[in-house]
């Protein structure tokens, strides 16, 4: 069966990136597995309490959208949430992750992301998780650089692009990518704008189709 991983600095953001595709291709027989780097718990919005209690919400609604999809694993790597740094650890985690499951794609963050023009998308969490989990994906086809047997990723698809390539259609599951994205209720205090804004941007994506994803897409190449 063909394997496809997922990443995101945070819940949810798989869901808003790339959730639609995601979709399409368990339709199409794919199996997944979400990698999630921090915890999420700066980002919580129902109130006042623990760290502890809102890092197991977020863990939770995660697991919920794990549930519903029939994902067959989430992985939860549990950094601080808005204090991502770049650390050798790191990679060397997603790396031993990418050999141990060896998918054939890896959807992230664009690391060629530099305008500075959204602070929702390019925050630090974001660029330090686009940056790390490019560089996994080269250390993992190598066989010495961490243990394990060489695994090359066949292709990168980078959601939250400037500059897209590829373009699926959604429209099919539109409904479905949002179900999903409201699972995250603890973001969502009123989720019916955060529904008329993915629309929206879905919506003008690509003139040709409805509702779409787009993506810069990295076909890994192996020249020796």
């Amino acid at each position: 069966m063909k394997e496809l991983m997922c990443f995101g600095a945070h819940a949810d953001d798989i869901e808003f990136g790339c959730m639609g595709t995601v979709i399409k291709h368990l339709k199409d027989g794919w199996s997944a597995r979400f990698v999630i780097l921090t915890n999420g718990e700066n980002g919580f919005k129902m109130g006042r309490v623990s760290p502890e209690e809102r890092v197991r919400i977020r863990k939770e609604e995660q697991l919920e959208v794990g549930r519903r999809l029939g994902v067959e694993e989430i992985i939860f790597l549990d950094y601080p949430d808005g204090f991502l740094e770049y650390r050798e650890d790191m990679r060397r985690r997603i790396a031993g992750i990418l050999k141990q499951r060896r998918p054939q794609k890896v959807f992230s963050f664009d690391p060629a992301n530099r305008e500075y023009d959204n602070l929702n998308l390019f925050h630090r969490d974001h660029r330090v998780a686009a940056e790390v989990v490019f560089d996994a994906c080269f250390a993992a086809k190598n066989l010495w650089m961490y243990p394990g047997e060489a695994h090359r990723v066949e292709e990168i698809y980078f959601f939250g692009s400037h500059k897209p390539d590829c373009f699926i259609d959604i429209g099919d599951v539109i409904d479905s990518k949002l179900e999903l994205l409201a699972c995250h209720k603890s973001q969502f205090p009123d989720f019916s704008k955060v529904e008329k804004f993915v629309r929206k941007k879905m919506s003008k994506i690509h003139d040709a189709y409805e509702f779409s994803e787009g993506f810069r897409v990295l076909r890994v190449e192996q020249m020796t």
